[in-house]
């Protein structure tokens, strides 16, 4: 999973999302009786499974991804072994991808001869938003908003509106991920930022270290994959352009930059 965004979705499930947790799990879950567990590769592999935990005496493994890995089948196959080995059960095992391109290669299988080893996938691209909106936890919301749309505008701004009526607290942390995780999709990025300059909501996205860093992002995938002028960029995504030319600088993707530059860039 792309290190940008493992945290904030970590968080997300931890918060136990129990209309996502149903979906991938086929199975209802009480958030009060989950206990969550801390399973690690050995250090040659240098992760950690995303979530595991366990549930009325069974093991629950979710992996996520942002984008396909064409290992995917061997990596949960060592997850698989390692947690059997580690609490001697067989875990139910489910793959979440979020990532906005077209889900085509990973299969949700592992076959060689003598080996059929199979796990789920859940494409969030492919799940009916409405499933996860109706829930009471603003974790199930969160993601609903990667998940299918029929009508973007309307569906975020009723998400917006849900987070803006929580405790003021929860209302930036969950606003603040929001944002962050709508860089997997760009288009509702930006109709979310709009949304939330319009709105009450005292959040300040200049500010906002997730938001900021889904800018970034944009700025230089639209500079580097699509070879968009500075100009364009900040009028596609609008932002000052001084801020694009600095990311670019601090990036080293302007003639005479290089990274190491970056401490000299101004913010």
């Amino acid at each position: 999973m792309g290190k940008t965004y493992d945290i904030p979705l970590r968080k997300l499930l931890k918060d136990v999302p129990v209309n996502f947790l149903k979906l991938a799990f086929g199975k209802e879950f009480d958030g009060t009786r989950i206990r969550f567990l801390d399973v690690k590769l050995p250090k040659l592999f240098e992760r950690e499974a995303d979530l595991v935990f366990e549930y009325e005496g069974e093991i629950y493994h979710l992996e996520i991804q942002t984008k396909e890995d064409p290992k995917m089948g061997l990596r949960m196959l060592y997850y698989y072994a390692l947690i059997l080995e580690n609490y001697g059960k067989v875990p139910h095992q489910v793959v979440l991808y979020v990532g906005d391109k077209p889900l085509r290669r990973m299969k949700g299988e592992l076959k060689f001869p003598n080996l059929d080893f199979r796990y789920k996938i859940v494409d969030l691209n492919e799940v009916d938003c409405s499933i996860l909106l109706n829930s009471p936890e603003p974790s199930d919301w969160i993601l609903a908003s990667l998940c299918r749309m029929e009508d973007e505008s309307t569906t975020l701004r009723e998400i917006i509106w849900r987070i803006n009526n929580l405790p003021e607290k929860e209302k930036q942390t969950y606003l603040s991920m929001l944002l962050h995780l709508a860089g997997l999709r760009p288009k509702r990025l930006n109709i979310l930022s709009k949304e939330v300059q319009n709105m009450p909501i005292t959040i300040d996205l200049e500010k906002d270290p997730f938001y900021l860093k889904a800018k970034r992002e944009d700025v230089i995938r639209l500079y580097k994959k699509l070879h968009l002028s500075m100009e364009e960029i900040a009028n596609a995504l609008e932002i000052p352009l001084e801020k694009v030319k600095a990311w670019l600088q601090e990036e080293g993707l302007l003639k005479g930059t290089t990274k190491s530059d970056k401490s000299t860039t101004p913010h």
